[in-house]
């Protein structure tokens, strides 16, 4: 959720900057208006498009690794142990977004509260497609949804120029209110992104300037109006919701009535918006790695010996005391505490019972597999195996967190083995494939003691009784 919201920052950022560089100077105001609120709608998708790119898999193993001369001289991969300590500064984080999320909202409603109970508790008249809120307080023309509120005694003596109200009209013939409203659920929503003032303010600019145009259609002397609104700047109105004379924008919207438009340049800039998206998509969209399904691998069946008539209850009474000397605080026999000598006689006692008695015992024996070849993976394969939610890593034997195969590249690794978890596995539902992974001298130094180990069985540890 973090790596979403710094996304969403950045995305806001990039198409704000643009706007400010190349299309705010711009007399097309009516695309501005779609692009300041679609590219911020746009900020929020982008980091949620997720696209996927297959690749081919190696082929997996039906069953669970229980143990292998391939992790280890120590045996079984060891566990990672997952904290379950609470995460107190991500409650503390989301204790303060809340408490400011409401405080915003509440003040939100309370302003939209006023302006509504306004309209309500004054004298309405109509006037073409709207409302006039006849207001007995002083306070300067402004519009919100499809009320104008005027001074009472300004409109009624005419003392309000028409092109004042025309202006303010404009505003809600083309809906200017909806976009304010909208703006502000967004700045109550993520008010952690300062972006969200900027685009605000450059929103409520645009608003002005189309009021402005429209205007000027309707009374064709801009020097007129120019001296008008320079006349009526003077003091603002408190409510920040609606349209409003402003003493800062007044001059930007006057340069902005003596602008011509360029067919030529207008096209330019607006077209310069595709690469823009296109940029936007590529660097803040998800790209995961997906592996084409493949046939599962039956791993090869590996016998050895037993005896028709098994072991003696003596023999197996002594299989056991051995065993239970090696195991741990949790049950579990572990390989360090088996002496050479233990070990040894350990094999004899297993080679003599039965493949019912064998198939009982926690520490059993297998026959000694010929020395896998060298593999190395690809590129393709190290980046998918970077989802954790997917798979679990191990490296000569150790497990590590799936980000640390960003140290790695593909000639780092000699032998790799990629096995399928059954449901009843530790892990499963953590991740559901288990990738080991063997260093070149990791995989050399294995090698040789394949080739030179004079025992025919290798000791393995059962991983369910």
């Amino acid at each position: 959720m973090t790596v979403y919201f710094i996304k969403i920052i950045v995305c806001s950022a990039l198409f704000l900057a643009f706007y400010k560089l190349i299309l705010e100077e711009e007399r097309m105001l009516r695309f501005n208006r779609f692009y300041l609120i679609g590219s911020l709608i746009f900020s929020f998708i982008v980091p949620l498009l997720t696209f996927t790119n297959r690749v081919s898999a190696l082929p997996v193993v039906e069953k669970v690794i229980t143990d292998s001369m391939f992790f280890s001289e120590a045996g079984n991969a060891p566990e990672i142990v997952v904290s379950n300590e609470n995460n107190y500064l991500l409650l503390i984080l989301l204790t303060i977004y809340v408490t400011i999320t409401t405080l915003l909202f509440f003040r939100f409603s309370i302003n939209l509260k006023t302006i509504i109970n306004k309209a309500w508790a004054n004298d309405i008249l109509s006037f073409r497609n709207c409302k006039l809120i006849l207001l007995d307080q002083s306070e300067r023309p402004h519009s919100f949804l499809g009320y104008i509120f005027l001074n009472a005694d300004d409109y009624l003596s005419g003392n309000i120029e028409q092109e004042i109200l025309f202006h303010e009209l404009a505003h809600v013939e083309q809906k200017h209110s909806w976009d304010v409203l909208f703006i502000e659920i967004v700045h109550i929503l993520f008010w952690f992104n300062p972006f969200i003032f900027l685009y605000r303010k450059a929103i409520m600019l645009n608003h002005e300037f189309l009021a402005d145009e429209a205007v000027i259609k309707e009374y064709t002397d801009v020097k007129a109006y120019q001296i008008l609104l320079l006349d009526k700047v003077s003091k603002q109105n408190s409510s920040f919701i609606t349209s409003q004379f402003n003493h800062s924008i007044t001059k930007k919207r006057l340069l902005m009535m003596t602008k011509t438009k360029s067919f030529r340049n207008t096209f330019c800039k607006q077209l310069a918006v595709v690469p823009l998206l296109g940029m936007a998509v590529f660097f803040f969209s998800t790209i995961t790695i997906a592996q084409d399904k493949t046939e599962a691998v039956q791993p090869k069946q590996i016998v050895v010996p037993a005896t028709m008539d098994g072991a003696t209850p003596a023999q197996l009474a002594e299989y056991s005391e051995i065993v239970n000397k090696a195991k741990n605080d949790k049950g579990r026999p572990v390989e360090y505490k088996i002496s050479k000598d233990d070990e040894e006689r350990l094999l004899s006692l297993y080679l003599l019972m039965s493949k019912e008695q064998q198939g009982q015992q926690m520490i059993m024996f297998r026959t000694l597999p010929p020395p896998m070849q060298k593999t190395t993976p690809t590129e393709q394969q190290i980046e998918s195996w970077k989802d954790a939610k997917m798979y679990g890593v191990w490296i000569d034997g150790k497990r590590i967190s799936n980000e640390e195969l960003n140290n790695y590249s593909p000639t780092d690794f000699g032998q790799l083995y990629v096995s399928k978890l059954e449901k009843n596995a530790k892990n499963y539902g953590k991740h559901f494939y288990q990738v080991n992974l063997m260093t070149n001298e990791h995989y050399e130094a294995y090698y040789k003691r394949v080739i030179v180990s004079e025992n025919k069985y290798y000791m393995n540890f059962r991983v369910n009784n």
